[in-house]
């Protein structure tokens, strides 16, 4: 700490401020920050800036770095805000297509757990899965039943992939495969952001009676790292303005 700048003994006391209401609360929204610390949210972000080996800062949200693994789910919850409404609606537009006594596969990401809230009561479902949030939504409904992929887990996804190969899609008759994307381009096709993302929806799509894209329309036109599948190998594509079997309504 340099006795020539005033503020320093300011900044370290709001560091340790900080660092015990992370420690009580374990992540605090910067506005939140801002209200503690009476100071501006301006003031909080150079702190924060000034100081990487103490914090990390991630969707608007503060926590400590020991911690920011281990919270990559609530932060893919905060994520999953963004373009709620859309997403809810592209989910409720793949309502018509489920029948009692079905197995679907429920892809990762923060469109899909929209889906499983919206299963009607009593269908006796099996829903197979690998994303942590997707399970946790599925645990909580008594009238589904619920087969996790396992492998390791990777916590920018909150998903589990498969540390050597896995045999348990092969023992399922797959009647509806629900696929997400982060991007989702007429030439380039539909992609995600992880390698082993996309393989794990290939092997779905592969044991699938029917394919179903469910993507809102802000996918449309992105591209990422990881493509898994043309267009043309779904048979639906279910967006905010309903569910369509004609992939060029997929352009922007």
């Amino acid at each position: 700490m340099s006795q020539s700048d005033p503020r320093s003994p300011k900044q370290a006391r709001r560091l340790l401020q900080l660092e015990r209401a992370l420690n009580a609360a374990g992540s605090l929204h910067i506005r939140d920050a801002a209200a503690l610390l009476e100071v501006s949210e301006m003031t909080v972000r150079r702190d924060l800036r000034e100081n990487p080996e103490q914090f990390q800062f991630l969707g608007g949200h503060i926590m400590l770095p020991a911690d920011a693994q281990r919270r990559a789910p609530y932060e893919l919850a905060q994520a999953g805000q963004i373009q709620a409404e859309a997403k809810r609606a592209a989910c409720a537009a793949c309502l018509p297509l489920v029948k009692p006594g079905q197995t679907l596969f429920v892809d990762c990401g923060t469109t899909l757990p929209h889906l499983i809230g919206l299963l009607p009561e009593g269908m006796d479902l099996t829903v197979i899965c690998y994303a942590l949030n997707t399970a946790d939504a599925v645990a909580r409904r008594a009238d589904v039943r619920l087969v996790l992929l396992g492998g390791e887990y990777h916590a920018p996804t909150a998903s589990f992939y498969p540390a050597e190969e896995d045999r348990t899609l092969d023992a399922y008759a797959i009647n509806l495969a629900f696929l997400s994307a982060a991007g989702v381009d007429a030439r380039l096709g539909v992609t995600c952001t992880t390698f082993p993302e996309a393989k794990l929806k290939q092997a779905a799509m592969s044991r699938a009676q029917r394919r179903i894209l469910v993507a809102d329309r802000s996918k449309i036109g992105l591209v990422r790292a990881a493509r898994f599948a043309d267009l043309s190998r779904f048979d639906g594509i279910a967006t905010e303005d309903g569910l369509t079997t004609e992939p060029e309504k997929m352009r922007p």
